[in-house]
């Protein structure tokens, strides 16, 4: 019988575990090659899914807030990762990632500027923003070349102011205050000068009667007139040039007093685009005039207005110098209360007729302002320049409210019209940078709208 040998070498067994050996080296790193490879393919989709995801954010912006305010900008509550999840599983991949916000870019007010001028700059064509300016620059120039504020100037310092005040507020009629002067004046070839008036009177009572306010001429705010037309001017000697800063400052002060909600707009009432207001916060809303005024509804409307008045005022009195009938009227008017003046006094007080008609004319200015005013709060255009009878210029209450923020530093329409705006549409954004984690390491993208870059 054959014995065998048991520990007798086999050639090929030792090659089986030498090839065993070479092969699991070779295995391992074939496998760690593939899960470096598969790693970093994930990596590579998380990062793609990333920016999917922040492009997805950044297109979602507010179709109307664009469209009425040319802002591109979103809010948190359109952030989620569905995007982000969907794009890993388009790749056959799992979530194995937490998306998070890390930082977000709020919208500001220099945004906000830079978004009104890309606004008007294709809108610009159908928007004059300097036909105010012009009109109320030409007032402005009549105005000083009449000397009107001079005349009146010098009327209110007289004692003739009160005298005249009375006769306007008919605490007395005409007719009696002429019978004061006695046998100085001839009743008879006054008749028709009693009846202007007491004409002049009339009216006086009933805009004060349909304004519904206790309004005594004595108290008309020259002093005040005299402030806002300063403002003005000097708001009009800015505006003098074609400067960039200059277009900033009109197209920002056109967008506030154009573009939003407003107490005395007319029916039908829109955004310069034809949105309605109510289609973006319902009720109506004093928005521009708080944009003017920093105040709260009520205030702010009332200032508004005052200052509308005062403008109103200087146009009626260029109206009526520059009414050559008119001016004459006045100055006869002007002559007998002179006179009459200088009877009931027994020659203590004598007054120039021509500061008289200019202080009735200031007085006629404030009667026709308050009808002026009754009729642009109902949505009416009223006429602020006019020459031989013809309407050179019509302003709007619109119209009114642009002036007015022509007159307000860009800063502050900037800041408060954001106000509005957060008000609105919430709290708005303009970029944002997502995060997300795997085996360690983090993968960042951050990205804005290029508007505000």
């Amino acid at each position: 019988m054959k014995r065998t040998d048991k520990h007798k070498k086999n050639r090929h067994g030792a090659s089986s575990i030498f090839l065993a050996v070479i092969m699991s080296a070779v295995i391992l790193i074939e496998c760690t090659f593939v899960a470096f490879v598969w790693n970093l393919d994930y990596a590579l989709s998380v990062n793609t899914a990333l920016k999917t995801q922040i492009d997805t954010i950044l297109s979602d912006y507010n179709r109307q807030l664009f469209d009425v305010y040319g802002i591109y900008a979103f809010t948190m509550d359109q952030i989620d990762d569905d995007c982000f999840n969907k794009a890993l599983e388009i790749n056959g991949l799992t979530s194995r990632s937490t998306l998070f916000v890390s930082e977000t870019y709020e919208f500001t007010t220099e945004d906000l500027k830079k978004a009104i001028n890309s606004y008007y700059w294709y809108r610009g064509t159908g928007i004059s923003v300097r036909s105010v300016v012009e009109g109320y620059a030409e007032l402005i120039r009549e105005i000083d070349e009449n000397n009107v504020f001079g005349k009146v100037s010098e009327f209110m310092q007289s004692p003739a102011s009160g005298y005249v005040s009375d006769i306007i507020k008919g605490t007395e009629s005409a007719s009696e205050w002429i019978g004061k002067a006695g046998e100085k004046l001839n009743i008879d070839e006054l008749l028709e000068e009693a009846s202007d008036m007491d004409t002049l009177s009339s009216d006086y009572k009933e805009a004060i009667r349909n304004l519904e306010l206790d309004i005594d001429i004595d108290i008309a705010e020259w002093e005040a007139l005299l402030d806002t037309m300063s403002m003005l001017e000097s708001t009009m000697d800015h505006l003098s040039d074609s400067s960039d800063p200059l277009m900033s400052k009109m197209n920002i002060s056109h967008y506030c007093a154009y573009n939003f909600d407003c107490c005395f707009a007319p029916e039908g009432d829109s955004s310069i685009t034809g949105t309605g207001f109510k289609d973006i916060h319902g009720d109506k809303r004093a928005d521009v005039e708080y944009i003017i005024t920093g105040l709260d509804e009520y205030p702010a409307c009332f200032k508004v207005d005052f200052m509308i008045v005062q403008v109103l005022i200087v146009s009626n009195m260029l109206k009526d110098f520059a009414d050559e009938k008119f001016r004459n009227t006045m100055l006869v008017l002007g002559e007998i209360i002179s006179t009459i003046i200088s009877a009931v006094s027994e020659g203590a007080v004598n007054i120039d007729p021509k500061l008289i008609a200019a202080g009735l004319t200031y007085y006629c200015a404030i009667v026709q302002s308050y009808k002026d005013y009754i009729a642009l709060t109902n949505g009416k255009r009223v006429i602020i320049f006019e020459y031989e009878k013809v309407q050179m210029v019509t302003f709007s209450y619109r119209d009114f409210l642009y002036l007015f923020c022509l007159c307000t530093p860009s800063d502050e329409l900037l800041e408060r019209s954001l106000e509005v705006i957060n008000r609105d549409y919430g709290t708005l954004y303009k970029g944002i940078t997502l995060e997300a984690d795997y085996r360690g390491e983090t993968y960042s993208v951050t990205k804005s709208y290029q508007l505000y870059e």
